[in-house]
């Protein structure tokens, strides 16, 4: 990985799906602005741990956010208040770079301190309030997930042999077999 992240073997052999919508995906996948108390039974129904649930998170080390997934944070949290579980510095900074009036298309990076980097910053930005979404910055402020997020944020080995071993879980999910699938000749369009 160009990233320096984790090497895992991905599993191969998946066959596409026959269909796609997108409210097929409603409750399935984790909103930004979730609690611990949401996201874990979302992860829960789909067979992972909270360890799965805090090393699948960490992802967030790298990519970017657009504004609109995060703005109410800023601007609108228990009213016209910037949500406190920000660092002040950082609410400052994202607040420059998203205004309220911001376009949809600007966007700002998961992890502001090695935006291009697959590590273990991601969970000590928790530590220090530079959590983007409600659903990173909680999983810190949440008693049960905080001593997940201590570890990795310790020990990158743990980690990322975590987010390996979540990955692989992933990948093993929903596995389509004989006709429920095809392999696309061209993997945007169904072939039917």
């Amino acid at each position: 990985m160009q990233a320096d992240g984790p090497y895992w073997r991905v599993e191969l052999g998946r066959l596409d799906g026959l269909d796609s919508r997108a409210s097929d995906v409603k409750g399935k996948l984790p909103d930004p602005d979730m609690h611990v108390k949401d996201l874990t039974p979302v992860f829960q129904r789909n067979g992972f741990t909270e360890v799965d649930m805090v090393a699948l998170s960490g992802a967030h080390t790298v990519g970017f956010a657009h504004c609109s997934r995060f703005t109410d944070r800023l601007y609108s949290y228990g009213g016209a208040r910037t949500d406190p579980s920000f660092n002040p510095a950082y609410a400052y900074q994202l607040k420059q770079a998203c205004p309220i009036d911001v376009g949809p298309t600007i966007a700002v990076n998961m992890d502001p301190v090695s935006p291009i980097r697959f590590d273990n910053a991601y969970y000590a930005n928790l530590q220090d309030g530079l959590g983007l979404f409600t659903s990173d910055q909680v999983l810190y402020a949440d008693e049960a997930t905080r001593p997940i997020v201590d570890m990795f944020a310790a020990s990158q080995k743990d980690f990322f042999d975590a987010f390996v071993a979540a990955m692989l879980k992933l990948g093993r999910l929903g596995v389509k077999t004989g006709k429920d699938g095809e392999i696309r000749r061209v993997c945007t369009a169904f072939n039917h």
